[in-house]
């Protein structure tokens, strides 16, 4: 079974046990949303079309992390003026772990997986991409209070380890930005991203 839903003003196809990364929803990591705005929902041949929501179909899903996706850079210039303008844009999302599907056409189910409701979206972290999210999490960094508590030397240690690729990065802000998403205290956490390119002070 899937169904087409719409979230964000976007629209997913999504299956039980898809995870799926939507707009920012405002919930906490680990709580249960319900989608029901709709769309459609097929089974196997049958297939039913809302117009355009389909009643009593609902999609519940758990919020596994909050993130940013990768820096968009924008560059403006006009020629033989002297002006040129850089900026960046990381679109905040949210992941999300479809769970269960219901509809007069049945009903589909999967489990949470328990590790991954508990983990936290390092690639919220200025400086920290998917790969360099991974290197912390398989050393035992997987949560903000964790980088929070951890010392620049053994981020260092862990980025050497990875290869010359990942040693030229410098962990020194990521600490410091860990402990303000730890404590929830957004406001604070996006004025010091703004400040910083690459996880390095401007």
């Amino acid at each position: 079974m899937y169904a087409v839903i719409k979230t964000g003003g976007k629209q997913y196809k999504v299956c039980a046990g898809d995870k799926i990364k939507v707009e920012q929803i405002p919930a906490d990591i680990g709580a249960e949303v319900a989608i029901e705005q709709v769309l459609a929902v097929s089974e196997g041949d049958q297939i039913k079309v809302g117009s355009p929501l389909l009643a009593g179909a609902t999609v519940s899903a758990t919020v596994l992390a909050h993130g940013r996706h990768p820096k968009l850079r924008i560059f403006k210039m006009r020629r033989r003026k002297h002006y040129q303008k850089r900026a960046g844009h990381r679109q905040n999302f949210t992941e999300l772990f479809v769970h269960r599907i219901v509809s007069e056409l049945g009903e589909a189910t999967a489990q949470v997986p328990a590790a991954a409701a508990q983990a936290d979206d390092l690639t919220r972290i200025e400086g920290v991409g998917p790969k360099i999210a991974k290197i912390l999490a398989d050393g035992g960094i997987g949560t903000y209070q964790q980088l929070a508590e951890a010392s620049v030397e053994q981020l260092q240690a862990l980025l050497e380890q990875a290869g010359s690729r990942f040693a030229s990065h410098d962990p020194t802000t990521w600490p410091e930005q860990a402990a303000l998403a730890a404590r929830g205290d957004w406001e604070a956490f996006e004025k010091l991203t703004t400040e910083l390119d690459g996880g390095r002070r401007k």
